[in-house]
């Protein structure tokens, strides 16, 4: 066994230990932990914990813009991982798929690729829970609706309406209610506790309906007839945006995979015969066709993205 194949696998034995350790660390619970877990204070406490080992890489890129874009997009995905968190798990990702890609390869462009795929990774995987989880509420969001309105025609109150949605819906409607109905036995009005399931679920759609609350309880008037209005219109635009995207399904991808296809196979070249890859970054000239083949890439994935782009 050669010593190259020794350190490869030694590193990667490393950083599986390193993830273990992490994901044990922030598994462990006591007793008393497990009963605050069930006040309504846990959230908050188990932010507060994890934070305390993130700090200071959150000091660190609380200087950037996109840190609260960062935020919406774990609290829209459902993540329980703070900035920091998240942020170590690229850095550790990126590291490691440089140090194999390095010695795998034995070049540093083979490195550098795998660092570049240990860092995207991530964001790849937040992106498309966050667009399952989307999904998922904008289809449960008409049978939420319906439940209001059954349920303010009972006669019940708003509060407690959302407490039978709670109660009555699957995740992610039913897990966010449940956020909602702690968020006012903690001291917040029923408006603003739906004000921050808007800025967790971003949907305009449930935008719309909360809105329509807020004014119902400026001028009066019924909030179930308004909420049966709005439910209708939120139907037909899911049914039109469904044939949108089936009618769209393969020009998406086949987007995806003309995007992807070069990086994967340049990956997968590097790492059967780099030399053979190397000799289009020789000195020269010839590193122009790379560069230009990046750049078309890029453009041409903006493009077909725009063309796709349609708005309902």
């Amino acid at each position: 066994m050669s010593i190259e194949l020794i350190i490869v696998v030694f590193v990667m034995v490393s950083v599986l230990f390193i993830f273990i350790g992490i994901y044990r660390w922030m598994s462990q619970s006591s007793a008393i932990n497990e009963r605050l877990l069930n006040s309504p204070y846990a959230a908050d406490t188990e932010k507060q914990r994890r934070r305390m080992m993130s700090q200071k890489v959150e000091r660190r890129i609380a200087r950037f813009s996109r840190m609260s874009r960062l935020e919406r997009e774990l609290l829209a995905a459902d993540i329980s991982l703070t900035i920091g968190e998240f942020v170590m798990i690229r850095i550790g990702l990126t590291l490691a798929g440089f140090v194999l890609g390095r010695l795998i390869s034995g070049y540093l462009l083979g490195g550098l690729l795998l660092a570049i795929l240990g860092w995207v990774g991530p964001g790849i995987y937040l992106g498309m829970q966050k667009n399952k989880r989307a999904k998922a509420f904008r289809e449960q969001l008409p049978d939420m609706l319906n439940l209001l309105v059954s349920s303010l025609r009972a006669g019940y109150g708003l509060l407690h309406a959302c407490n039978v949605v709670k109660d009555e819906m699957a995740d992610p409607i039913g897990k966010e209610f449940g956020r909602v109905i702690r968020e006012t036995s903690l001291g917040y009005s029923i408006d603003e506790a739906l004000d921050h399931m808007v800025v967790r679920v971003n949907n305009d759609d449930f935008g719309l309906i909360v809105t329509a609350i807020h004014v119902q309880n400026e001028v009066g008037g019924s909030l179930a007839t308004v909420l049966e209005t709005i439910s209708k219109t939120i139907r037909e635009r899911i049914e039109l945006q469904g044939d949108i995207r089936v009618l769209t399904a393969q020009q998406r991808m086949s987007g995806w995979i003309l995007s992807m296809l070069p990086f994967g196979l340049a990956t997968i070249l590097m790492l059967i015969n780099p030399d053979y890859v190397m000799e289009l970054f020789q000195p020269g000239w010839i590193r122009i066709i790379p560069t230009i083949a990046i750049i078309l890439i890029i453009l041409g994935n903006i493009v077909m993205r725009q063309l796709m782009k349609i708005e309902v």
